[in-house]
């Protein structure tokens, strides 16, 4: 069975905006250009910045406003199962479960929490993940990957990270073996 493999902060839920509003800071995502925040403008250390956020914080998150055209677009690959796959931080695990209830219940039994995405690889799956860490990864242990467009990866200057996917995704779903990350 070919599978993708989802995941859920940023290409599904707003982390970036739900951070902004939970600390009280006005800072637009095209400001972030490198995987690691700057928590100096949320008036936080790394450290303080991710022990502050609850269980309700990540159960609230918004959803982003392409979240359902993704899903639906990735759920009418008929040839593929869509399983959500979302890294830990500190104790969220919870708050993410219930924010897969509450906005993507079609997958409250098909989603996996873990450090190492990289676990999930082989050569029948794919992985779409706005870290081109976790991309990379994927691919050297035999999956192929999607880096979803955002302003910390490569992808940042693409205007419609929807139609960005959907035609990455051809390429990858084709006949032409891509084994690098797309």
């Amino acid at each position: 069975m070919k599978r993708i493999f989802l995941d859920v902060d940023e290409p599904l839920a707003d982390f970036v905006g739900a951070a902004n509003t939970f600390y009280g800071v006005s800072m637009p995502k095209e400001e972030i250009t490198k995987w690691e925040l700057p928590y100096e403008r949320y008036g936080k250390t790394h450290n303080s910045f991710w022990d502050g956020l609850n269980e309700d914080f990540w159960a609230d998150m918004p959803k982003q406003p392409w979240c359902d055209e993704l899903v639906d677009f990735l759920e009418s690959q008929d040839d593929y199962s869509v399983c959500l796959l979302t890294a830990p931080n500190r104790d969220n695990a919870t708050g993410k479960q219930r924010w897969i209830r509450k906005n993507l219940p079609i997958y409250k039994d098909h989603y996996f929490i873990g450090p190492t995405k990289w676990h999930c690889a082989g050569p029948d799956s794919i992985l779409i993940d706005d870290r081109g860490k976790n991309c990379e990864d994927f691919v050297a242990a035999g999956g192929r990957a999607i880096v979803f467009p955002a302003p910390w990866n490569h992808r940042r200057y693409c205007t419609d990270p929807i139609k960005e996917v959907k035609w990455l995704f051809g390429l990858l779903d084709s006949k032409i073996k891509v084994m690098e990350v797309v």
